[in-house]
Formats: C-alpha cells, structure tokens, sequence
C-alpha cells in the first residue's frame, strides 16, 4: 500500500470494519484498568499436545481431546484455546476471580498480555476469549514456567482408553425406544450425547464430575461405562442401591460377577454389533449389549 498522508483516504476491507464495530461496542466501564491488581486468587496451569488438552487448579484436573477440526490447528492457537477451555471447565472456582495462567509458551504469554494478536485466527480467539472474561468477571494474570514445571503437562498427554460412544444415528434410536434422556452418565464435552453429561475430569459444559458421585434416582439416564470390570461392578450397586433408571451399554462379558447381577435388573436387551460403537479401544472387537434397567 502507497502512503496517503493524513488528508488521504483509502479502503478499509471488511475485516477492518468487523474489528471496528467490535472496539465501538464495548461498553465504557471496559476502557479503564486499575493501578494495582491484587495477588491472584486462583493458579491455573495450562498444556496442550497435539491429541488433547489438560489444566490443574489446586489439584483437580481438567483435560479433553481436540474435535477433528481442531486437532489440524496451530500448535500457538490450541495454546490459546486450551486457556479458554481450562477457564470454562473451572468456571465454579475462577468465575469474579484474579486467575494467574501459568503457561510454558511464550506466543500465548505474548496474547495473553496484549489482548490482542497479528496472527488473524489468533486474534479471533483472543476476542472470544476476553468475551468470556469479561462476562465473568474474571480477571488473567500470566506466567511463564519451564515445560519441565508445567503440572498441566501429564494431563494433557494422558489417554483415555474409555473415551467411546454409541455411534449417534443409533443413539437417536435409543432416545425413541427409551427415552427421553435428560443426563449422559459418562462422556464430555466432544463425544457427549445429550446437553447435560458428567465427565470423569473437569471439562467445558460438564454438569458433574465422576458420574458415581452424582444422583441417579430421578433421572432417565444414559450411559457408556468404562470397560473396567471393577468400575463396572461399582456401576451396578449404583443402580442397584438408587434403583436407578438407565440405559446402559455393555461388553458381553458373561462371566464377570458384574454380569448376573445386571441381567437380573434388566427389562430389556439389545445385541450391538461391535461396529456400532466408536472409539472403543480395548472393546477388543467383543461383542456389546444395551441394556434398559428400570422402567420398560
């Protein structure tokens, strides 16, 4: 572009003018900044991988995979993202708090304290996120640590081996059968069936975290447990002792002591073919069956 001098007059594209509009309407009491901002209430680390993301704010542990689109993305933009997701999924604990980010990428440290980035998509993200702050009153302060340091590190590495649902044509089958369901036992934020879920750890939009500490009675429930036998037992005497509402799908695994005291909850059976399931590793290619425990 030639210059113009300040009496000349060129073509702002549409880009310029959304970012316009979007710094026109911010609301005055967002045009200041106090003098002094007081030691941070909350820390939060922040990592992602290339597969996964992961947090941890005193000791809990938030952590999720990337959807299809995202895993493709910047390493520099899933950084960022990571930050906006690791706020959602602790909402309860950062929501009117002074939160210290402590992050070992120096490009997210950079848009962090900037608000703002070059990068377009990183920008946009950037926008999204200070949204979210500003809607919750929530106020970032950042830190850079070694990789080495990160106590997000192992979270966002780790492997869900459980991490498998129906596919979702044969899920809606099921919600004409058997439902409506109002809570999907165990999922998250990516492969959850239905609004309400709880997850296993914290994550964006779970309305619980491990679904065996949560309430069952009341509730048209769904669920698909993790294939560990002992936690499958411990899914029984669930619902067992809440005599519960659920359907469930479950490997075909007959000689589980698990499996005698399900099929004698049971009102109903359907065989599933392997495939029907996704993402089930360690299914090993057995067999599945649903089963509806509770009202026919």
């Amino acid at each position: 572009m030639q210059p113009v001098g300040w009496s000349g007059r060129i073509r702002l594209s549409r880009g310029s003018l959304r970012d316009l509009d979007w710094w026109a309407d911010i609301p005055t009491r967002h045009c200041s900044a106090a003098f002094h901002i007081g030691p941070a209430a909350v820390d939060l680390s922040v990592d992602p991988s290339r597969h996964s993301w992961g947090a941890t704010l005193h000791g809990r542990i938030a952590r999720g995979y990337w959807s299809s689109n995202d895993y493709l993305a910047h390493i520099n933009w899933e950084e960022l993202r990571a930050v906006r997701h690791a706020l959602e999924s602790f909402l309860l604990y950062v929501t009117q708090r002074v939160v210290l980010i402590r992050e070992d990428n120096t490009c997210t440290q950079a848009v962090l304290g900037r608000l703002s980035s070059r990068s377009p998509c990183l920008h946009e993200e950037m926008r999204c996120l200070w949204s979210f702050l500003q809607e919750h009153s929530i106020i970032l302060q950042v830190e850079r640590v070694a990789s080495a340091e990160n106590e997000a590190d192992a979270a966002s590495r780790w492997i869900d081996r459980d991490d498998y649902r129906l596919h979702p044509h044969l899920f809606q089958h099921i919600e004409t059968r058997y439902g409506p369901h109002d809570v999907d036992l165990f999922a998250s934020h990516i492969n959850a069936q239905l609004p309400c879920f709880f997850s296993r750890h914290h994550c964006p939009g779970s309305s619980g975290v491990n679904a065996l500490l949560q309430p069952w009675a009341g509730h048209n429930a769904y669920g698909c447990p993790p294939l560990d036998p002992d936690f499958l037992m411990a899914v029984v005497q669930k619902v067992q002792e809440e005599q519960a509402c659920v359907t469930l799908v479950v490997p075909y695994w007959t000689a589980q002591p698990w499996w005698q005291q399900l099929m004698e909850l049971a009102v109903d059976l359907i065989f599933l073919p392997s495939n029907t399931v996704l993402c089930a590793p360690g299914m090993g290619g057995s067999n599945t069956f649903l089963l509806r425990v509770g009202r026919s």
